[in-house]
């Protein structure tokens, strides 16, 4: 038995050979053929706060699992779903179905702020490839000088390209009401080479991001906040 907590969660854990107990809020009533790499079948039981694994005492076939086949219900990421078994990881991994909750996030428009001040709105139905060059005299754009140091203290001097762009999403079930959107301003940001710590190694830096940008903020001034807050 052991007990065990984490940084982030600071989460009580009891783990046995047999059964795994923590409080979290969960929903997941299910039934796997296996563990995570460990080939014994386990029932989880997670209701509310109530987290309980019962772990099968015995072993089957399924090893060097980590897609195995699942039978149940779960709620998780705002989205209902129904596992159906599945094959394995080498086989395309686990069936389900899923539907989202009415209250999950759904997008609605994605907008980019214009030169004249007015905005050019993007939606279902209405796609648009903003980062077409015909854009580019329209869509409201300036360039900046941005400055990164690494760990190892050299400092990468970069040139970035800032648009500004404003995203919202509403309750899946009720985007026609506007009390349930939830809205959210960016500066848009293309870098004129990479930035960060992968710079040159196989993974690459950074190119291009986004960063919120707070109550009466201007693009620069977000773009400074993220210069001494974001790693990268």
């Amino acid at each position: 038995m052991r007990t065990t907590s984490t940084a982030r969660k600071e989460r009580w854990i009891f783990e046995s050979k047999y059964v795994i107990f923590y409080w979290k809020w969960c929903f997941d009533i299910s039934f796997e053929i296996c563990g995570y790499f460990d080939n014994r079948p386990r029932i989880n039981l997670d209701i509310i706060f109530f987290n309980l694994t019962l772990i099968l005492p015995f072993r089957n076939k399924w090893k060097d699992e980590c897609d195995c086949p699942k039978w149940g219900i779960a709620i998780h990421n705002n989205t209902f779903w129904v596992y159906k078994g599945g094959k394995g990881n080498m086989n395309g991994g686990n069936r389900w179905w899923t539907a989202y909750m009415p209250w999950s996030y759904q997008w609605v428009r994605t907008s980019y702020l214009r030169k004249d001040g007015t905005w050019e709105h993007e939606s279902e139905g209405n796609r648009k490839d903003m980062y077409e060059e015909k854009w580019l005299p329209i869509i409201w754009n300036e360039t900046y000088d941005y400055t990164y140091v690494l760990k190892s203290g050299t400092v990468q001097k970069r040139k970035a390209l800032l648009k500004v762009v404003e995203r919202e999403w509403r309750w899946h079930w009720f985007k026609w009401l506007p009390l349930t959107k939830m809205v959210r301003k960016t500066i848009d940001i293309t870098f004129d080479d990479e930035v960060g710590e992968r710079t040159g190694s196989w993974k690459g830096g950074t190119l291009g991001c986004g960063y919120n940008m707070k109550k009466g903020e201007l693009p620069e001034q977000t773009l400074r906040r993220m210069e001494k807050e974001r790693k990268m």
